[in-house]
């Protein structure tokens, strides 16, 4: 069963610094209140219920871009804060991208008494044996964002699927049928780039543009903005650029400028960096654009998901989270000009936080 949230009315906010505890004090790890891991629903996603405080797990896959870091501290300030009387404790890792050193990890927060363990995932499919053993433990699992592939855990998750059609759709409603676009992808073989691209050259070719070229940017400005570079130069007559992600946008976008061109149609993300151009743009020759967002609060919602579960309470095991829109009706609403481009709107982070962080 899917059930479908809006993020906002889920997500609340917060943020401290350091990698592990809240307080003191823990709750029988793994034990999941009443032994083992049947659930009261016999559902494979869910596991008995837990009384008490919680020992949390976030194991990150990695942790190498301003989205991944800004999530990290949206979990931490909500553990310390909103949910501050359900955990007493968290363990936060950075696998690095390794597979191998996640699962390392995540075996680590089994033995460690870890009660929920929260996974966004170096690969979809390689984690599905630890999940199982976790939940065969007792302990809560919860993936989202790249999110684990097996029934032994509760998905929350954006639509990637979503996020593509969105800014695919988009551009091309602002191009004619047979102009030529090139595509800026993310992370190779991650299904948040599969699922972006995959949809976005479905809405494009639907309406005839021809897309000529793609390249990974890796969802990083300063990659983006060299496979633009090339992209641009073996294609100089596209009239569109199809970026999935904000950062790259922003790289595609200085590429053009530095070149003395029109800035090209290009639909972005809720990256701050890309909002803050746009609007310069827009004030100054009406560029438009769109900005589908998955906000780095996703964790927040996990682990909202993750706590009622073990308080009994079975979401199902998909939890479909409507992705965010910046469009041109609510930019000026989310961009934040006094802020560093690093960040991603919308956050669930107070301004002081933000001050902290991003000022």
């Amino acid at each position: 069963m899917i059930h479908q949230f809006s993020r906002r009315s889920l997500l609340q906010a917060g943020l401290a610094m350091g990698i592990a505890g809240v307080a003191a004090g823990c709750s029988t790890a793994g034990s999941g209140g009443s032994g083992g891991s049947a659930s009261a629903s016999g559902a494979n996603h869910m596991v008995a219920p837990v009384d008490g405080k919680l020992v949390v797990g976030l194991a990150n896959g990695w942790a190498g871009n301003s989205w991944r870091s800004q999530m990290v501290a949206e979990f931490k300030y909500a553990a310390e804060n909103k949910f501050a009387d359900d955990i007493s404790r968290t363990i936060i890792t950075d696998a690095n991208q390794s597979v191998d050193q996640q699962i390392s990890q995540i075996n680590d927060m089994i033995t460690a008494g870890a009660n929920l363990i929260l996974i966004d995932a170096a690969s979809a499919t390689a984690l599905s044996g630890v999940v199982q053993r976790a939940q065969e433990a007792g302990i809560q699992v919860v993936s989202f964002d790249n999110a684990v592939e097996s029934e032994y855990n509760i998905i929350i998750n954006t639509s990637a699927a979503e996020f593509g059609q969105i800014g695919g759709e988009w551009l091309a409603g602002v191009l004619s049928s047979g102009d030529e676009v090139f595509m800026l992808d993310g992370v190779s073989g991650t299904p948040n780039d599969s699922g972006r691209a995959g949809a976005a050259r479905t809405a494009l070719e639907a309406k005839g543009i021809k897309i000529v070229a793609n390249a990974a940017g890796d969802w990083d400005q300063a990659k983006a903005q060299a496979a633009a570079a090339n992209l641009l130069s073996a294609n100089p007559n596209v009239k569109g650029i199809y970026s999935q992600g904000g950062a790259m946008s922003l790289g595609a976008i200085e590429v053009l400028e530095q070149r003395g061109l029109d800035v090209l149609p290009i639909p972005g993300e809720g990256y701050n960096g890309f909002l803050k151009k746009w609007k310069e743009l827009r004030d100054a020759t009406g560029w438009e654009s769109i900005a589908p967002s998955q906000s780095p609060a996703l964790s927040v919602t996990a682990l909202q998901y993750g706590i009622n579960a073990l308080r009994g309470e079975d979401p199902g095991q998909t939890v479909d989270v409507k992705l965010d829109v910046i469009d041109k009706d609510n930019l000026d609403e989310n961009v934040r000009p006094d802020m560093s481009d690093a960040m991603f709107l919308p956050t669930s982070l107070p301004d002081d936080i933000l001050h902290d962080l991003f000022g």
